[in-house]
């Protein structure tokens, strides 16, 4: 190799000076002989060396690196370091765009170091003196092939990655997807369940091969068994080298003439296995769930994929999730709201008692802690199980039930009159009246919450403690009286007859004792 620094001893002879142009040599001028277009030539392979050392400078690899050595590294390091690279980047065991890429930087890599030549040169020089020293040209152009030093470790590729026809398309996989449907409660509480799952098994007629018998099993002709193809491009800045894989053989290295008939070449057959997988407690809906080594089997490669279990969570009406805690809405009367009450509730534990308190607004939320869902890491912790209220407002009400709302107003609008500044009513006299006033609607109403009971009478519908006992105004509807009505009103009229008969003949006898012994008192003291 001719370096750019060196002088270079040329012969010129007596003739005319060569034409120089604004890009350096531009060819000889008229006349010129041959020894001037001797030095033409000459600074032309000067300056494409310079290019190509430059460019090779510019895109100069670290092989220490892509091996991950120093640069102390033994030669068993070397082999063990490239041994377990090329496991993991052969372009069928990676199956990302960039796996072949690397797998040829590493096998170019390694066939540098572990020549201890090349090693010395490139120690010292780096790649331009290996290219200096080997005619300029990258390693691959002397016929190094990134199969070729695979096969020196781990055999023919084919028997390493499966054999046999094993070695399966990119597409192909050994993992299996199963989704998995549960209830509401088995989501929140976990378990076990039993499910069924398609999977593939080796054939036992071919042992996977797809073929019918060893005979029908050719070797490619194109890759030579390998199942990928150099190709091979020589370019300004060296040999550019490309695995791909074998368009004849699909990869496999091996052509089946006749295929075998119990798997149609497959290699495979399909069957049903029965898996019995463990649900966590809390595990979400949409939660993806890897089974180790549950998929489909290669025997003779001897390993398995694994079973992904896709989550799905059935609904359950009236409650939903979020996050760790459940939710639920309950329908409660006005009158449960205004006074206070305890209902049953469904929770995913069973009915539980939900204690209503007085006053409590419509959209207010009623908690029952730790009874929501588990933490899936933490199962002892759970969420709470919140209930929202909804109050209820009749559209359709009885004519006592319309009577005691009607009271209940009057009452109220009453409390607020008296409590008016323009009434000249004190703040304790309101209240001593409206004390006062509920003393005797309790009173009244429980006089004839007697009588209702006695007659066996439900003059309110549900969800009412009281009715009123004012004195009935006259009907002017159509229909006929209630007769247990009149009834009720004649007893408390003869009742109230009765009383006030008893009290006068009481007061006439208390009146009539009082006279006799005033007029014996009387007839004493005359005697005296």
């Amino acid at each position: 190799m001719i370096n750019p620094t060196t002088p270079v001893n040329v012969t010129i002879t007596n003739n005319p000076a060569p034409h120089f142009n604004l890009f350096g040599i531009g060819g000889r001028a008229p006349g010129a002989q041959q020894p001037l277009l001797l030095l033409r030539n000459i600074n032309i392979n000067i300056n494409k060396r310079r290019v190509i050392r430059a460019a090779s400078a510019a895109n100069n690899k670290d092989y220490y690196s892509t091996l991950n050595l120093s640069r102390t590294a033994t030669l068993h390091q070397i082999k063990s370091s490239y041994r377990k690279l090329a496991r993991q980047y052969h372009p069928d065991m990676n199956k990302s765009p960039a796996a072949e890429d690397k797998f040829k930087e590493i096998s170019v890599a390694y066939e540098v170091l572990s020549d201890d030549e090349k090693r010395s040169v490139y120690d010292r020089f780096g790649e331009p003196g290996l290219q200096s020293q080997f005619h300029g040209s990258d390693l691959n152009s002397q016929g190094v092939d990134p199969f070729e030093i695979f096969d020196t470790y781990f055999g023919q590729s084919n028997a390493f990655f499966g054999g046999n026809n094993l070695r399966n398309n990119h597409t192909q996989s050994l993992d299996i997807r199963y989704d998995l449907s549960l209830y509401f409660e088995e989501s929140i509480f976990g378990g076990q369940k039993d499910i069924e799952v398609l999977c593939y098994e080796t054939c036992d007629n071919c042992n996977g091969s797809g073929a019918k018998s060893s005979s029908c099993i050719k070797s490619c002709i194109d890759c030579g068994g390998r199942g990928g193809v150099v190709k091979s491009q020589r370019t300004p800045f060296g040999v550019m080298s490309q695995v791909s894989t074998c368009s004849k053989c699909g990869g496999e290295g091996k052509v089946v003439t006749d295929y075998c008939r119990g798997c149609d070449g497959q290699g495979k057959v399909q069957m049903k296995r029965s898996i019995k997988v463990v649900i966590p407690p809390g595990v979400n809906d949409g939660a993806t769930m890897k089974v180790q080594g549950e998929g489909s089997t290669d025997r003779n490669r001897g390993i398995a994929g694994d079973l992904y279990l896709f989550v799905r969570v059935k609904e359950k009406h009236g409650v939903w999730r979020e996050g760790l805690n459940l939710y639920s809405k309950i329908n409660i009367d006005y009158t449960d709201a205004i006074l206070g009450t305890v209902v049953k509730v469904e929770t995913v534990e069973g009915l539980r008692d939900l204690y209503i308190s007085p006053g409590i607004q419509p959209g207010d939320t009623i908690k029952l802690p730790s009874i929501g869902v588990p933490n899936i890491n933490k199962p002892l912790i759970r969420g709470d199980h919140h209930f929202i209220v909804n109050v209820l407002i009749p559209k359709d009400t009885s004519v006592t039930e319309r009577t005691l709302v009607e009271k209940l107003a009057s009452l109220k609008a009453s409390c607020k009159f008296h409590s008016s500044p323009s009434n000249g009513i004190s703040g304790d006299n309101v209240e001593r009246h409206c004390t006062k006033t509920r003393q005797n609607i309790k009173r009244i109403t429980s006089l004839w919450t007697s009588i209702k009971n006695f007659w066996g009478q439900k003059q309110s519908g549900d969800g009412f403690a009281s009715v009123s006992a004012e004195a009935l105004k006259p009907i002017r509807m159509y229909s006929t009286p209630d007769i247990s009505v009149v009834i009720s009103v004649c007893v408390v009229l003869l009742s109230t007859c009765i009383i006030r008969s008893c009290m006068s003949n009481i007061k006439f006898g208390k009146v009539s004792k009082l006279e006799k012994r005033s007029h014996a008192d009387d007839s004493t003291n005359r005697k005296d």
